[in-house]
């Protein structure tokens, strides 16, 4: 860890850039020192309790904005004929189809520079990209993506728009997949919806070839009045990558946001989803599966905050351990003072399949108003040997019944994806990963 920090101290020593605004230069300057005074959370904490990075593997270089790239590479969304954002080492390479009429994509480092136009002062976008907090120990990776603030993209959407469906891919330049010095690249993603907008964003992320990295992203999103955005992740990394995603979401009265996630590979993966509730009516749905196989661990900590009245959110998740892997959720529902008629529910069980394998599980509520609906649960268990000896009766052999209950089991959380052409390509990479597609 002592060369990461060395590398972000020579960040922050040189965090200047000439055409950029001084309120720029100083969110970089003050993620740099929160990083170097916290270093990577141990298990100390709490929020990282069960996913101590400091005592793991991390490249000797950080990435920051580069030069875009001149070629783009292949698709790798496997959803058709789609408009595509491609991102290589976190920077914005290109947009690869139409955008739709009314839909603005902006590379984040050009986005930064044109605030300059504002003499210094700090604007909505200074606003917006301080949000993220860096100050505590907790918050150590979102202090390193500001410290090497740059890469990414600003995507905004007028007022009234379907957008319809956009792919975001990450894709890596670094060779030498294994040698333990992968880099590490830091990315940040601004997403903001118009009144009465509708998008669906699929994210996925390249795992073809000998090219490879770590991820540090940050996606910030604001939903104004009823605008509606559906979030899918599909991540289906090699073992030998690590993933830290954060997603902030701010929604305004009755917007719809909903996340779908579907977790089939990396070392280490981390979600955090927080969503604020901001606006009466609004809603969330927080949905996902996860299969962490062989030393794999997958973490899901998730925070919902009801602000206002008339609320709904829901958190959905299902999970198959294997081997000696591990699996942490931790999902909690806050109904602060005046989030009457709140309905808050949330949802957490796990298979075991192998007597090393380990989940902890954590669903919490903390209500400070009236006339609230909110339930939740959390079960950690086996395979149904019942269902098992039933369906070999009926002809299978015992590794297939498995991987037909283990399909299904996971199913339940892929059916309830809110966009038609990613729920089917969740299904095939579910099927194809738990055999029953072979």
């Amino acid at each position: 860890m002592s060369a990461l920090i060395d590398q972000v101290r020579d960040i922050a020593a040189n965090a200047t850039a000439p055409d950029w605004p001084a309120w720029a230069t100083q969110l970089r300057e003050r993620g740099a020192q929160a990083f170097i005074r916290h270093g990577l959370p141990n298990a100390r904490v709490e929020a990282w309790k069960y996913t101590p990075l400091n005592r793991r593997p991390f490249g000797d270089v950080v990435v920051v904005a580069g030069e875009r790239a001149t070629d783009l590479p292949e698709p790798v969304h496997g959803l058709g004929d789609v408009t595509r954002l491609v991102f290589i080492d976190g920077v914005l390479a290109g947009v690869d189809g139409e955008l739709p009429k009314g839909v603005n994509v902006t590379a984040l480092a050009e986005a930064i520079a044109a605030d300059a136009s504002r003499n210094g002062e700090a604007g909505e976008l200074a606003e917006w990209l301080a949000e993220p907090p860096t100050e505590h120990a907790g918050d150590a990776l979102s202090a390193l993506n500001a410290a090497t603030l740059g890469a990414g993209a600003v995507i905004t959407v007028e007022p009234g728009v379907n957008a319809g469906r956009i792919a975001l891919e990450w894709h890596a330049t670094a060779t030498g997949r294994g040698t333990g010095d992968q880099p590490l690249v830091n990315s940040r993603l601004c997403v903001a919806l118009g009144e009465g907008v509708r998008l669906s964003l699929h994210e996925c992320f390249a795992t073809d070839g000998d090219s490879y990295a770590d991820h540090n992203l940050i996606t910030q999103v604001r939903l104004s009045k009823q605008a509606q955005l559906t979030h899918s992740r599909l991540q289906t990394m090699p073992a030998e990558h690590m993933l830290i995603a954060a997603n902030r979401v701010d929604q305004d009265a009755e917007s719809h946001y909903q996340y779908d996630g579907l977790d089939l590979g990396a070392g280490l993966a981390r979600h955090d989803l927080f969503t604020c509730l901001a606006g009466e009516g609004a809603r969330c749905d927080l949905n996902g599966a996860y299969l962490p196989r062989g030393e794999a661990h997958v973490d899901y900590h998730l925070a919902v905050e009801h602000r206002a009245e008339h609320c709904t959110s829901s958190q959905f998740f299902r999970g198959v351990v294997d081997d000696h892997a591990k699996a942490v959720w931790n999902g909690r529902v806050h109904v602060l003072p005046g989030a009457d008629n709140t309905e808050a529910l949330q949802s957490n069980a796990n298979l075991l399949l192998s007597r090393d394998a380990e989940v902890d599980t954590k669903p919490e509520l903390e209500i400070e108003a009236d006339e609230v609906v909110a339930s939740h649960g959390a079960t950690v268990g086996q395979l149904d040997e019942t269902a098992i000896f039933y369906l070999r009766s009926r002809g299978l052999d015992e590794a297939l019944a498995r991987e037909l209950l283990i399909g299904a089991y996971c199913q339940a959380a892929v059916d309830r994806a809110g966009d038609e052409a990613v729920r089917e390509r969740l299904t095939t990479e579910l099927a194809r990963y738990t055999g029953v597609g072979e």
